[in-house]
């Protein structure tokens, strides 16, 4: 599908905070997602700074193959605690299959966990990759802007697959 069909497709079928009717994450999108200081930074990893600023996670795992990622990487504010799993956050910048063996894996994770993923749409590999990844049976909750992705495994909560608009 061609990039922007595929944005105007997006759009139309995503919703903002108001179309949400869970709770849990019409809180974070209005506290987090679409408050002022949030945008200040593009949309690029929006949702990743959101989910920083909001949940606060205490240890987080990032993927070997990221750059140098300026949200936490020399970030006093980013509060990592270095020490293993299970991982508050987990944060990978492209859909693979290293985030399914995470997923296979419940000692690196707990049921508050939030995986986060970028670049959804780099490649039609990517969002096909996304796509198999968000039905994971562990996965309780996504939420998905057009650029990015979180999971959450929120066991206590119905299974619910949000398109939101950053």
């Amino acid at each position: 599908m061609s990039g922007i069909f595929s944005k105007v497709l997006f759009w139309f079928q995503a919703q903002n905070r108001h179309g949400v009717h869970s709770p849990f994450i019409y809180e974070f999108l209005d506290r987090a997602v679409y408050a002022p200081g949030v945008k200040q930074g593009g949309a690029g990893q929006r949702l990743l700074r959101a989910a920083r600023v909001h949940f606060n996670p205490k240890r987080i795992w990032m993927a070997s193959n990221l750059p140098a990622n300026p949200e936490f990487r020399g970030n006093p504010k980013a509060d990592m605690t270095l020490g293993g799993p299970p991982y508050d956050l987990l944060v990978f910048d492209k859909p693979s299959h290293e985030v399914g063996e995470i997923l296979n894996n419940p000692g690196q994770w707990h049921n508050d966990s939030i995986v986060y993923l970028g670049n959804l749409r780099g490649s039609a590999s990517a969002y096909a990759m996304w796509e198999q990844i968000s039905q994971h049976p562990s996965i309780r909750v996504v939420v998905e802007s057009y650029r990015e992705g979180l999971l959450f495994f929120r066991k206590e909560q119905a299974k619910q697959h949000f398109k939101i608009r950053t």
